[in-house]
Order: C-alpha cells, then structure tokens, then sequence
C-alpha cells in the first residue's frame, strides 16, 4: 500500500508539475511578446522624432497661429460675448489645433509619405501594422499638446473666462488628439496622391472649424449640418472639453470621450484590417 500510495504521490506531483510548466511557458511567451512590441514601438517612435526634431518649434508655432489669430479676431468682433459663448469661442480654439495637427497635418504628411516611397523602408521590416499606425498617432499628440496647452492660456487671458483646471481634462485632450489623429491617418491611408489629401484636408480643416459645432452652438446650424457634424470626433471633443472647462462632468461628457474612443479604435480597425500600406 505505501508503494502504491508512493507512486499516486509522485504521478500527482508530475501532473502538478507539467501543469504549472505549460501555464508557465504560454505566460513567459506572452511576456517576451509584449516586450517585443513594446520594444518595436520604441523603434518606431525614434524614427517618427528623428524627422521631426529639427522642425518641431516651428511646427507648433505654425499650429498656434491660425487660432490665435481666430482668438484675437473674435475677441475684436464680439461686442460683451456671453460667458457661454467665450467658453465656447476659447474651447473650440483649443480644438484648433488639434485640426490643423491631427487631421491636416498627419493626413498630409502619411499621405506624402506614402507618394514618396518610404513605405518600402518600412515593409522591409519585421513589424506589426498596429505599432506602426500607433507611432503616426502617438506622433500626431505630441506635435499637438503643446498648442493645445498654448491655446488654453492664451484663450484664459485674452478673454479672462474661469477655467476648472480638473483630471477630467486629461482624457479628453488625449481622446480628442487621438480620435482626430485617427481620423487623419485614415484620411492619409485611403485618398489616392498627395494632391487629392491636400484638398480634403484644408476643406475638412475650413469645415469644421466653421461650420460643425466647434466654435459655435450645435442648434445655431441648419438641421442637415446638425447630422453631419455628429460623423466627425471634433464635434464630441468640442462638446466635451466646453463642459470640462467649466467644470461640469456630466453623462454627455462621458458619451463624448466614448464616441472619441470609438473613433479611434474604428480608424485603425479600418487602416488596419482593410488598407495593405506595403502596396503602393
């Protein structure tokens, strides 16, 4: 019986044994993968500042100016604005850049990207297509956060509106560079040369800017922009970062920084599952 009892004790402890290696191995591949993609993320990143070191001051002045000027322009035009209108006049500025950067500026520059070749740099090497796109995104918030901070206080100063500097502004800064730089590395992916991005991009950049609710209230527009305006995430940053400033976190806040997730999950899902960015 002990001979018996032995071997039940050590088949047991083999069954253990085998058990915890094949929990243990799936668990260190699993680990040796995140690190891989971490590390090739990195890479990407290194390359992605190496284009943009020697540029990026100007790139942020240029971003900065076109809503400064808007700024100062409505704060010349407007006669005593509402509280309610000079948040909105100082949240949509903010939301400026973002445009310019996000949609106008990334858009163009994968589209040129694109046209010019240096993909084959890129499918010449073993990556996945999720960092790849991530790395234009993550390029896209850092070349826009620093207007963003810019345009917030200019906009506190030029039109002495009470800001709530509260977390709740984190997210939705993040969520709208990331919703809108989505959007335009979708716009670079799918228009056809460099030309045709141009085109969409400044048209989209004039659009919504003036004519979806950014800088205005959405029941100002007709009922046919009212529709349109909700297909685009700078509708949903604009509503959002209003309230925030204001310190207001309500439940619109929170679809806000949903539809703005759902954005950008949505335009990589799109880039990455339908577009092949080795072919030319």
């Amino acid at each position: 019986m002990s001979l018996n009892s032995e071997a039940a004790a050590a088949e047991q402890h083999a069954v253990t044994a085998a058990a915890a290696v094949s929990v243990r191995v799936p668990r260190t591949a699993a680990r040796k993968g995140i690190r891989a993609s971490c590390a090739e993320l990195y890479y990407l990143l290194r390359i992605q500042y190496a284009e943009v070191r020697d540029t990026w001051i100007w790139v942020i002045v240029m971003a900065s100016l076109f809503p400064f000027s808007t700024l100062l322009f409505m704060k010349f035009f407007l006669e005593s604005p509402s509280p309610d209108v000079m948040m909105r006049i100082v949240s949509g500025n903010i939301i400026f850049p973002i445009i310019i950067m996000s949609i106008n500026g990334l858009g163009n520059h994968i589209s040129w990207s694109k046209q010019q070749g240096h993909f084959t740099f890129y499918a010449s090497l073993p990556i996945s297509k999720i960092n790849f796109l991530l790395a234009f995104i993550i390029r896209g918030l850092l070349m826009t956060l620093p207007s963003v901070i810019i345009m917030t206080v200019v906009g506190h100063f030029v039109f002495h509106v009470d800001i709530h500097l509260t977390v709740g502004l984190i997210p939705i800064v993040l969520l709208a560079i990331t919703g809108s730089a989505g959007f335009g590395t979708l716009i670079g992916f799918l228009s056809p040369n460099q030309d045709m991005t141009t085109m969409i991009t400044n048209l989209l950049m004039v659009f919504l800017n003036f004519l979806t609710p950014v800088m205005i209230d959405i029941h100002q527009l007709p009922s046919v922009l009212q529709v349109v305006s909700y297909f685009f995430p700078t509708t949903y940053a604009a509503d959002g970062l209003k309230q925030l400033l204001q310190g207001i976190w309500s439940t619109s806040v929170t679809i806000d920084m949903l539809a703005l997730l759902a954005f950008t999950c949505l335009s990589v899902w799109i880039v990455v599952k339908k577009m092949d960015w080795r072919l030319e």
